[in-house]
């Protein structure tokens, strides 16, 4: 019975300290610079934290709207700052033969071009992020 009693007071501590989660809420939106959301794609943060690189990622939906996981959809963020990308959904190959664009520019896919960055903090996280599209080539 001690034993049982000893368990659950670390349990309690552990859960009062916050060991074992310490993920914070990030939502937000992603858009265009024009205010119209970008309607598909993945929106992803990468971060080291305490010596090691995490990512939080999040599909985005059609009314622009995401929420970062780490470990299974929406259940947010370590606190850092996290360099961020957003990729495109893919395009296939009849839909680049009629000439279809990518949802975004392509420098938003990579995190040294993308010049995106958000801390989160621990508390609810509001991460807004504005767009470019891909411009066509005049051939």
């Amino acid at each position: 019975m001690k034993t049982i009693k000893f368990v659950l007071g670390i349990l309690v501590v552990m859960v009062l300290s916050g060991c074992g989660g310490g993920l914070y809420p990030v939502q937000g939106t992603v858009s265009y610079e024009n205010g119209a959301p970008v309607e598909e794609g993945i929106i992803v943060g990468e971060a080291v934290i305490e010596s090691k690189t995490v990512m939080a990622q999040s599909n985005i939906s059609k009314d622009g709207k995401f929420s970062w996981g780490m470990n299974k959809p929406g259940d947010g963020a370590l606190p850092g700052t996290y360099k961020v990308i957003v990729l495109p959904r893919t395009l296939s190959e009849a839909e680049q033969s009629r000439g279809s664009m990518p949802a975004v520019d392509r420098k938003y896919s990579n995190y040294e071009s993308s010049g995106i960055t958000f801390e989160v903090k621990g508390q609810q996280n509001v991460f807004d992020v504005k767009v470019q599209k891909p411009v066509k080539s005049q051939n």
